[in-house]
């Protein structure tokens, strides 16, 4: 029985290690998606505003 529950234990920790793994890289995916779009809106409202000061 101890066995069983040292498998099981062993088991959930490196599945949440794994996990924890696929949630940073996600994250970071995600916060790089995030700084591309911003800048790449930021820029098209600097181009917008120029074009109509003119």
């Amino acid at each position: 029985m101890l066995k069983v529950i040292l498998l099981v234990t062993i088991i959930i920790l490196f599945q949440g290690c794994a996990t924890w793994s696929g949630v940073k890289q996600d994250s970071k995916q995600a916060w790089q998606a995030t700084k591309d779009t911003t800048s790449e809106a930021y820029d098209g409202v600097k181009k917008s505003i120029h074009n109509a000061t003119e």
